[in-house]
This record gives C-alpha cells, sequence and structure tokens, in this order.
C-alpha cells in the first residue's frame, strides 16, 4: 500500500552536502549543533549494485508509522522551515524506512560500505558543534560512533530521488488549507493523494523534469494494498535486494520503468498513453519465474486496468503471433463489452518465450483442457 508522508527535516543552506552551521531549535540538531540529514545531497550516499544505484538518506523517526508494510511504496516528502516560509527540498519515491531495530545491521553495513564514519570531520568544522562539545573532540567523537549507524535510516531507488537544486517555497493554504504545514522535526503528516498533487503542482513548470515525470507516474500507479505476510524476511536478507523485489513483484520501480521503454509508455494493446490506469503486468507469473525472469523486461505488458485484470486470471493470452485468444469463460456479451479480441501492437521475439508459457500454463482454457 502506498504511504505518503511530509516528513520536516532540519534546514541546511549547504546545499545539504554537509552540515553548514545553522543553530537547531529542538531535538537533537539543537543538542548536537548539526543533523543526520545535512548529508541528504551528497555523493557519498549513494549505494551501487550493479546496474542499480540506491540514495540513502535520513529523518528523524516516524514513530508507529506502517512503514514495514509499506515497504518499497513510501513516498517521502521532504520539507524545511526556516525565516518564516516552509520549503520543499526533496522528494524520495518508492523507499524503504530502515527504523527498526531489526534493521540495525543493515545500517551499520551501509555505513561501512559508504565510509560514513569520516564524515566526522565535516560536523566537527562546525563552531556551534565545537561550543555543544565544548570543544572535547573525544566527546563528540564517543557521541559521533554512538548513532553514526542511524544515518542512513532511509533507501530507496536513486532514480526516485529528487533532491531540489532550489528548494521550492510552498503556499500551506493552498495545499493543506491551513496557515502552516508541520514543521517539527520529531513528527510526520500523513497525505492524501489530492494533497500529494498540489504539492507536485506547486513545483514550478521550469523544474519538471524526467524525475518530476517519474515520480507523478510512480504516485498515480502506486498499489492500494500492504505487502502480504513474509514479504519482508525480518532484517537477514540485503535491503536492496529487497526493494528492487518488491517493486517489481508489483510492477514498480525499475520493472515499470522499463517496459514503459519498450512500449513507448502506452498499453501494448490499445496504445492508450493514460498512465494512472496503466499496469505493468508479469507474462509468467511472478511465483513461476526465478529470478532474472522477475526484472526481465521482456517478461511483462504494460496493460490498461481491464485488460490486466483479464490476462492476470488467465482468461485472454496472447499467442506467438501476439492475436489476442479469448477464454470461453467470456461469453458474447462480455467480449462486446470489451471491444475484443485485440492483438498486441508487436511482438519483440524475446517476449514470445514467455507469450508460449503464459498460454499453456496460464490461460484458463489450456489449464482446464478447453481449446477454442
Amino acid at each position: 500500500m502506498a504511504l505518503f508522508i511530509q516528513k520536516p527535516i532540519f534546514w541546511n543552506t549547504g546545499d545539504y552536502l554537509a552540515p553548514s552551521g545553522v543553530f537547531g531549535s529542538s531535538g537533537f540538531p539543537e543538542a548536537n549543533g548539526y543533523g543526520h540529514e545535512e548529508w541528504n545531497n551528497s555523493p557519498k550516499m549513494v549505494l551501487s549494485r550493479g546496474n542499480n544505484r540506491f540514495r540513502v538518506f535520513h529523518t528523524e523517526g516516524l514513530g508507529v508509522a506502517p512503514i514495514d508494510e509499506n515497504a518499497g511504496q513510501t513516498f517521502v516528502f521532504l520539507t524545511a522551515s526556516h525565516d518564516g516560509i516552509q520549503q520543499l527540498v526533496g522528494i524520495a519515491g518508492n523507499a524503504f524506512g530502515l527504523f527498526d531495530e531489526h534493521h540495525r545491521a543493515q545500517r551499520e553495513d551501509i555505513v561501512r560500505e559508504l565510509s560514513l564514519s569520516g564524515l566526522w570531520e565535516d560536523a566537527w568544522r562546525i563552531e556551534n558543534v565545537q561550543k555543544q562539545f565544548e570543544g572535547n573532540q573525544r566527546k563528540f567523537l564517543k557521541a559521533w560512533k554512538k548513532d553514526l549507524h542511524w544515518i542512513p535510516n532511509w533507501i530507496c531507488p536513486e532514480d526516485f530521488f529528487w533532491w531540489f537544486d532550489k528548494p521550492i517555497t510552498l503556499d500551506p493554504r493552498t495545499i493543506t488549507g491551513k496557515k502552516r504545514m508541520l514543521g517539527m522535526y520529531s513528527r510526520y503528516t500523513y497525505l492524501d493523494l489530492p494533497t500529494v498533487g498540489r504539492i507536485m503542482d506547486a513545483i514550478p513548470g521550469g523544474q519538471r523534469n524526467e524525475k518530476w515525470n517519474r515520480l507523478i507516474d510512480a504516485i498515480q500507479c502506486a498499489p492500494a494494498e500492504p505487502l502480504p505476510p513474509g514479504e519482508i524476511d525480518g532484517g537477514n536478507e540485503p535491503i536492496t535486494e529487497v526493494l528492487t523485489r518488491v517493486n517489481a513483484r508489483r510492477g514498480q520501480g525499475k520493472f515499470r520503468e522499463d517496459l514503459m521503454q519498450v512500449w513507448g509508455g502506452a498499453c501494448s494493446v490499445t496504445a492508450l498513453a493514460c498512465k494512472e490506469i496503466l499496469r505493468a503486468s508479469h507474462v509468467k507469473p511472478w511465483v513461476d519465474s526465478n529470478a532474472k525472469q522477475r526484472l526481465d523486461r521482456h517478461n511483462g505488458l504494460l496493460l490498461s486496468a481491464n485488460l490486466d485484470a483479464l490476462f492476470d486470471k488467465g482468461l485472454i493470452t496472447f499467442d506467438s503471433l501476439g492475436q489476442m485468444q479469448i477464454s470461453k469463460r467470456l461469453n458474447d456479451k462480455h467480449r462486446q463489452t470489451l471491444g475484443l479480441p485485440k492483438p498486441l501492437r508487436f511482438v519483440p521475439k524475446e517476449l514470445v518465450p514467455y507469450l508460449e508459457y503464459h498460454e499453456k500454463e496460464v490461460f484458463q482454457d489450456s489449464r482446464s483442457g478447453i481449446t477454442l
């Protein structure tokens, strides 16, 4: 299930590349002279896994928010309040929160892999940090090591992480109808889709790039149901693999992006280009596919919602030439109402083996022994 959250973070005047010396008014920044989120835009916060890249970042905790059951489908709108205004500084889509204790080992692994321990020098250069620790570097380092594992407490695909070169000044009344939006680092606000739409609309046209389009698409097509029990193993599997798997299984993330490229952003059958109702559907079902097949762009069709439902249930299939076959479970009235049959617009040769599997193993008439 998609979870949309507005999360306030500590203001930074240096593009969030390192602590900038802003004075904190509460919480960790006030007590320590800096905030862990001040590295959110640093190039040091990127994990590489083969051809996949992931961005790690930080916010204060989210309390009882259902983070795990919305893993890979959480959208975090990061805002900062300063000088009497509130600004949107970044958006992280298809994100996974690493807040629970069973994620600690993963956070520590990320710290080691990215050599984040060395970031202490960035913080110690700040006059206010030295003041908070009375000039005692040993005292500072003791506190630094204790909290270091909290820096990477979020992760998302880099393609869905958008940090603004120029923060977006928000008009709270236009977005929420209130004088102010939430500003406390330790709290968060659930957002509904209309509010998310107004936030995205607040981004000026001149700043709407590929990331804006990608996030809009992901927001509109995010699933409405939570992860099934057992989808996440409890913290032992590498989090990057979990994130990739969860999004691919739901027809989201890179798998959906790949299908959008293959099919030109339009339905594989009708050429309908309305992203809100297009579904990235596996041809050979997820449960029957191996690890490579699950992420293979040729093991998928981009289908409008009604065709996706029919294809998933095996009520329609396509032969190796792309011609649609319709199950006898759909009568003439059903076919007429749905305007079927209709063929695939084209058939990549790599798609053919998957179509043959679907026709033989998923199509209702094949499974029931009925032939057309």
